[in-house]
């Protein structure tokens, strides 16, 4: 949720965005975009303590702050442009923004002037009963002057009721110097928190339909948008066609007029253009145009696939890489391996790479032909337009144009 929030702030301002956090969520640091700011509240003391910890971390020469909760993923970016350029306009210390919750429990509710700025700020355990029927409610996002929040920092006084250190104090701060607060009034579709289980859920569904509209505008057809998970990562050709219950993560592309069907999923793998994948899951991959996959296959990362190549059902490829017009029959698995163009893997074909300490090699050359079930102790190499029987064991080099049989498998003919 923070780097939603992170991703919002950059794509605004130029200078860059810092991201606070707790001990207990620092690992999260490893996960912000390059040149993001770093610092930690050591405990948990309120969120005016935690701007007190964020404020030395700042450029120096920053004159104004945008403050922001990490639990508003869908937080919009002209939300934080209005609000900056509210602030700037009304020449008050602190702007705020704002919503009328249809739910308003767990937020600090907004006390307005009669010219509809912020005067205060009540949290809601400080809040009386009266004051918790007020509906509009403190969104977490401010615009403050830098000189203005340094100095006023430190003033701030623990709440009795919680011993926190809140920032909305601040608010009341600037009435009683006669600059009470503009408010930017917005949507709580785009300004809610996200403080439980079922809010985080919400929160997603409404990311997910913000970006397949996103892709649909742009010519990507969905049959089912409503069961289609996409990442902000992910790059999508237009007529590209997505059937229902597909999930697409990372950094993946997937190019013009491929078809993925029900029940995919593909993470960090580009796809080129006219591919079907059906009911399958690639990971890591890359696939030419023309690539015919599942269903139900499994390509897990590593996997170079040629233009026209053709992996069937229940096939499983590991770092291996399969030229142009191979075909990987159903039920097989290719490990470490390398198949030369044209090549027909059969049904059940195996790749023994691993001996229990180490992975092996296997290399099998163009226009090879494996029949049904047979299985390829690596490391070994099988010549260009060689062929093994049905159930055949094959434990040492074949030669070009040979054809072996049997367990352990021999040759019984060459050319």
């Amino acid at each position: 949720m923070a780097l939603w929030v992170v991703e919002a702030v950059r794509s605004v301002l130029r200078d860059p965005a810092l991201l606070l956090l707790a001990p207990a969520t620092a690992a999260l640091h490893a996960l912000a975009p390059a040149g993001t700011l770093r610092a930690e509240q050591p405990q948990p003391r309120g969120t005016g303590d935690a701007v007190r910890c964020a404020l030395p971390a700042l450029p120096a020469d920053a004159t104004e702050v945008l403050i922001a909760c990490g639990d508003t993923p869908l937080l919009e970016p002209s939300s934080i442009s209005a609000l900056i350029a509210t602030r700037r306009a009304a020449g008050s210390p602190i702007a705020l923004a704002a919503f009328h919750a249809e739910d308003p429990t767990g937020y600090g509710r907004v006390e307005l002037s009669e010219e509809g700025r912020a005067v205060r700020i009540v949290e809601e355990r400080d809040a009386t009963d009266d004051g918790r029927a007020n509906d509009l409610v403190n969104a977490g996002l401010y615009a403050v002057d830098r000189a203005w929040l340094a100095g006023a920092l430190p003033t701030l006084k623990p709440s009795a009721a919680s011993g926190e250190v809140y920032l909305t104090d601040l608010v009341a701060r600037a009435a009683a110097e006669g600059t009470p607060a503009p408010v930017l009034l917005g949507s709580g579709i785009d300004l809610e928190g996200v403080n439980d289980r079922r809010q985080f859920a919400d929160a997603a569904a409404a990311l997910r339909e913000r970006i397949n509209a996103a892709h649909l505008e742009r010519g990507v057809g969905m049959m089912d948008p409503t069961t289609v998970w996409i990442e902000p990562t992910v790059s999508i050709a237009a007529d590209v066609v997505i059937e229902p219950n597909v999930m697409l993560s990372g950094n993946t592309t997937i190019a013009n007029g491929t078809r993925i069907e029900a029940g995919s999923r593909i993470h960090e793998s580009v796809i080129g253009e006219g591919c079907t994948i059906r009911s399958s899951d690639i990971d890591g991959s890359t696939l030419a145009s023309g690539v015919d996959v599942g269903p139900f296959a499994h390509i897990r990362p590593g996997c170079t696939i040629g233009a026209g190549a053709h992996v069937g059902n229940f096939a499983e490829l590991k770092a291996t890489t399969l030229s142009a017009k191979v075909k990987v029959g159903h039920h097989s698995y290719l490990g470490d391996t390398r198949v030369g163009e044209g090549s027909n893997i059969g049904a059940g074909t195996i790749t023994a790479n691993y001996d229990g300490e180490k992975k092996h090699a296997t290399v099998i050359g163009a226009r090879v032909f494996t029949g049904v079930g047979t299985l390829i102790v690596a490391p070994l190499t099988m010549g260009d337009g060689s062929k093994s029987g049905a159930g055949a064991v094959v434990l040492k080099d074949v030669p070009a144009g040979a054809l072996v049989v049997g367990v352990p498998a021999r040759t019984i003919g060459n050319g």
